[in-house]
């Protein structure tokens, strides 16, 4: 899929540098931390990149990187040899090219999810998700599409997973650090375990796996919000209505229950215009089994002096419940059944630069107030308590920030997430290219503080977050994966010498072979199948780790050129 390389120039973090002495400007080496005698390099010229499947909240659904609770698609209604390309002239009061999702995904996962056949656009035969998403919401608002076509109520469910070879169940017994027998014997639970495997099962490395697992969820839920408000104005205008002059609304409620969408009542379907803002509002009811259940979409877009540059934000709210197949928000913390996922999206365009900062959680209960803060953002501090604050975040808050260009989506990418309330750390997930090319690249994965100080660079790495005995004290390390690609088997490779990414469950992070540890290295469900897993064997760990002891770990990762990107009203740590 090298075709539309030039294009996506995908770039999570370009220009990573690594050497011994961490100093900027260097090329990352596969065996980076590696002894020569574990090189396992091979002489493949690499000659192109092929995403891998979707799929995180780090929630009890972890069902691997394929695309479980997808949606079922629009039929292909539209995209083959359509010449009818959106009008320019809308994108005066609407965004054209805003939406997020993984730099990685291309048009064919759309296609096999059912979303259509590729367009006819001169990407080539694999077309990058974002510019595939954006062309698709720009056919919505110039009514080149209907929204009939393309509207999936499934979408705004669509909970992330993980990859299967991130954070899998691990079994294990005879543990160091237990303090008793009772819980010495066991299994760590499922998303805390990271980089486990250094594969996915599609061939992949875990890395670029779980890139695209970690954004899953969110595409789908900003790219059906935006589809949905965009067919607004051709709701409107297609019916002979004219958009509202400065301090005036007009309401296309009956134009959107005209659409025919099955299972969904429009309530409210307005747009506003004051000043220069226009204002975009949506709330419809989605009934299932005879009960009803709210979602409403909210979206402020100003326009700057030409369609090249604007800046806004959109919010959405969506009720559902725990025990209705289809419509659960997982997590342990909310006591009720009843919950609601909150999300933000703003973003600011320059040119061809965009900026973008998303932020999705999940709420206890229905109804809830204070869910977004004064920039109209997921409010992080929202925190959910039984007595003090019932209806807060209680489960799974996510970041995403970007900074790319358009015409490539060459630039920085960072996401950070923490799966319940009262955890003690957020999870960080970085990765970078070294080269446009895309040939190969770098990921780490590492945890920082709580995300409501979160400034998005990983801090350290905790080796034993659940096991008995554990220790959240983060060490100087990070799971780092060098992965290349290899254009026989038309995966990223991430296996051997490139990745530095094992270590024990302990909270030294290594097993001296003196007890009776043994624990499923492999992650095939059983222990012992492997001779590694043997109690009379060390066990050392091979995390990275920076070069100079007197710089810090975000310092150091830093050094090698990956940075945070900048993104519209800040990380939560500057709040």
């Amino acid at each position: 899929m090298k075709t539309y390389i030039p294009y996506l120039l995908l770039a999570l973090l370009a220009g990573c540098s690594s050497s011994d002495n961490d100093e900027p400007g260097n090329t990352n080496t596969q065996d980076q931390q590696q002894s020569p005698s574990n090189d396992d390099s091979s002489s493949d010229t690499p000659s192109g990149d092929t995403p891998s499947g979707d799929g995180t909240d780090n929630s009890s659904d972890n069902t691997g990187s394929g695309d479980g609770n997808t949606d079922s698609g629009d039929n292909g209604s539209d995209d083959s040899g359509d010449q009818n390309e959106p009008d320019d002239s809308r994108g005066a009061y609407f965004p054209r090219e805003v939406m997020a999702s993984s730099p990685f995904g291309d048009s064919s996962n759309e296609v096999e999810r059912g979303f259509g056949s590729r367009p006819a656009v001169e990407y080539g035969p694999a077309v990058p998700t974002y510019l595939w998403s954006t062309q698709r919401i720009g056919r919505i608002l110039n009514g080149t599409v209907p929204l009939l076509d393309v509207f999936r109520v499934q979408s705004f469910y669509r909970n992330s997973t993980n990859a299967s070879c991130f954070g899998p169940q691990v079994a294990y017994t005879g543990h160091p650090d237990a303090t008793n027998p009772a819980s010495a014997s066991g299994t760590l639970p499922g998303g805390d375990l990271g980089l486990w495997l250094e594969s996915d099962t599609d061939g992949n490395a875990c890395a670029v796996a779980q890139t695209n697992a970690l954004l899953s969820g969110l595409r789908d839920q900003s790219r059906m919000s935006l589809m949905t408000l965009a067919s607004m104005v051709s709701a409107a205008l297609d019916s002979g209505m004219s958009l509202p002059a400065d301090g005036s609304s007009i309401d296309v409620t009956g134009e959107m229950n005209a659409k025919g969408v099955t299972g969904v009542t429009f309530s409210t379907a307005a747009i506003t215009r004051a000043g220069s803002e226009w204002q975009y509002t949506i709330s419809l009811t989605y009934t299932v089994s005879g009960t009803d259940y709210d979602i409403s979409l909210s979206m402020a877009h100003t326009p700057g002096a030409d369609l090249l540059n604007y800046s806004g934000h959109l919010t959405y709210q969506v009720e559902g419940e725990q025990g209705v197949s289809g419509l659960e928000f997982p997590g342990g913390n909310c006591a009720q059944n009843e919950r609601t996922r909150a999300g933000s999206l703003a973003y600011e365009r320059a040119g061809d630069n965009m900026s973008l900062q998303a932020r999705v959680a999940t709420l206890c209960g229905h109804g809830n107030s204070g869910m977004f803060n004064s920039d109209n953002q997921v409010d992080v501090n929202n925190k959910y308590h039984s007595v003090d604050n019932p209806d807060g975040w209680s489960e799974n808050f996510s970041i995403f920030g970007a900074n790319f260009d358009l015409t490539t989506l060459a630039g920085q990418y960072a996401y950070v997430w923490q799966a319940g309330v009262n955890d003690s750390n957020s999870r960080i997930f970085n990765i970078g290219f070294n080269s446009p090319s895309l040939d190969n690249g770098e990921a780490h994965f590492g945890y920082g503080t709580k995300i409501e100080d979160t400034d998005g660079l990983i801090q350290g790495f905790i080796c034993n977050w659940a096991g008995p005995g554990n220790d959240h004290s983060m060490q100087a390390f990070s799971q780092r994966q060098f992965f290349q690609y290899d254009a026989a088997t038309a995966t990223y490779d991430g296996s051997g010498s490139k990745a530095n990414i094992e270590y024990a469950p302990t909270a030294s992070c290594s097993y001296d072979g003196t007890g009776s540890f043994v624990f499923d290295i492999d992650a095939s469900g059983v222990l012992g199948d492997i001779a590694l897993e043997d109690a009379s064997l060390a066990f050392s760990q091979d995390l990275w780790a920076p070069t100079d002891p007197s710089k810090t770990v975000a310092e150091s990762i830093t050094d090698r050129g990956l940075s945070v990107p900048t993104v519209p009203y800040t990380w939560p740590v500057d709040e």
